[in-house]
């Protein structure tokens, strides 16, 4: 079996101050989105919120020097989207130059061949939410794109890297991200829940 890991941010992150979406509002589950229509807007103020990698509402951001070490490397399951990005003052001299990493690798039918339970199904719309594992993912090759990074579809906010993304990340040393194997990532504190 193939090395998968789970893509942690390790460093604090910035102000979200806006995320575009398209939304479906359904009677019963609510207000949900459903596709981005426009980009992410972030607000550094510390000096140690310039990572090269880090988290937003909905995503990750990433340095360009990240974004060309992953195309030179020809690293698949992401593209570059735009990042409105403000500082404080105190940071005007730094580099801020960053872009959004759309994950675009994805995952099918991981919940039914895995055995995720249901937690919640809409009984309008049909939208499901599923119960992720406390301890340990597994990753049945047959239900992944065959992506250098990807998203479960049904455990949304985990970013699956395979070895090939880890070691680029790791040669050039970018910072604001750690990679635990699949085997040895932990919900404990329930933030999936």
């Amino acid at each position: 079996m193939r090395p998968f890991y789970v893509m942690e941010n390790s460093q604090p992150a910035p102000e979200v101050i806006s995320v575009r979406y398209k939304h479906i509002e359904c009677s019963v589950c609510g207000l949900r989105p459903t596709a981005r229509v426009g980009s992410t807007g972030v607000r550094f103020a510390q000096e140690d919120e310039l990572a090269d990698f880090s988290e937003t509402a909905q995503g990750v951001i990433a340095r360009r020097s990240v974004v060309e070490h992953l195309t030179e490397e020809r690293i698949s399951g992401w593209r570059a989207g735009y990042v409105q990005v403000e500082t404080s003052p105190k940071l005007r001299d730094l580099d801020t130059g960053y872009y959004e990493l759309i994950i675009i690798g994805h995952t099918r039918g991981y919940a039914q061949r895995v055995g995720l339970t249901i937690r919640s199904e809409c009984t309008e719309c049909g939208r499901r939410a599923f119960e992720p594992p406390q301890e340990g993912l597994v990753m049945p090759e047959d239900t992944w794109d065959g992506s250098d990074i990807f998203v479960i579809d049904e455990l949304p906010g985990i970013y699956v890297v395979m070895e090939e993304f880890r070691q680029v990340i790791q040669k050039h040393q970018h910072t604001g991200v750690e990679f635990v194997g699949l085997d040895e990532w932990r919900d404990p504190l329930g933030w999936l829940r």
